[in-house]
């Protein structure tokens, strides 16, 4: 008597018990590589990111600190700029004012004493307008030769002289004498104060030009409208 055996369940069996092995096997391996991420997340990319997020915040203050000195550097400086145009403004009129007493008395001290007298002076936009009397023609002559050596003075032409005036019985010459001013630029700005560590102009200039263009070219520009008068 043969014996038959139906072998086809066990071998479903075995089938769904090796389905099940794999997918044990596949959820443990994802189940420790989800382990092994989250380790490498929190022992290692953590701790990065938080470097990289204090470094951040670091820098961070350190550039508003930066933006806060430069804008204070910047407040300093232009305040310098304009107490410098306001100091070379005050010397221009200074040096101007002298000018003025310069020029007066170089002509003064070219009048020949008892022989000529000024009526009249006047000095406006570089020109200088001198009026007088004198006893003859060479001593005009004379006056006029003087004026020409004088190192402020310009282009001296005699706009007149006759013989058309007579006090106390004396004739005498009336004369009319033009000419130009030559004053030398404000010392002061140009070369500095060295005795307080104040460079002179143009190396101001320079150093106000590199941290503030915009403040270089108003200082160019005030020392384009400060030039001497001719």
């Amino acid at each position: 008597m043969m014996i038959k055996i139906n072998l086809l369940p066990i071998e479903a069996f075995r089938q769904s018990a090796s389905g099940q092995l794999s997918v044990t096997i596949f959820a443990f391996v994802m189940v420790a590589l989800g382990i092994a991420l989250f380790l490498f997340k929190t022992t290692m990319m953590d701790s990065k990111v938080n470097d990289l997020t204090t470094q951040r915040d670091s820098q961070n203050v350190a550039l508003e600190a930066l933006k806060k000195d430069s804008e204070e550097a910047l407040k300093q400086t232009t305040e310098f700029t304009t107490q410098l145009i306001q100091a070379g403004a005050i010397a221009e009129l200074e040096e101007r004012r002298r000018d003025q007493t310069r020029l007066f008395n170089s002509i003064a001290g070219e009048v020949l004493n008892q022989a000529s007298w000024l009526t009249s002076f006047a000095h406006d936009k570089g020109v200088v307008t001198i009026r007088g009397m004198a006893t003859d023609h060479e001593v005009v002559a004379s006056f006029l030769d003087n004026l020409e050596r004088s190192p402020i003075l310009t282009d001296i032409d005699l706009i007149r002289a006759a013989r058309d005036t007579t006090i106390n019985n004396v004739s005498l010459v009336t004369f009319e004498i033009k000419g130009g001013t030559v004053f030398p630029a404000a010392s002061l700005m140009e070369n500095g104060l060295p005795d307080v560590d104040l460079p002179g102009r143009d190396e101001i200039t320079t150093l106000v030009a590199s941290a503030a263009p915009s403040l270089g070219e108003t200082l160019v520009s005030s020392r384009e409208t400060q030039a001497p008068s001719l």
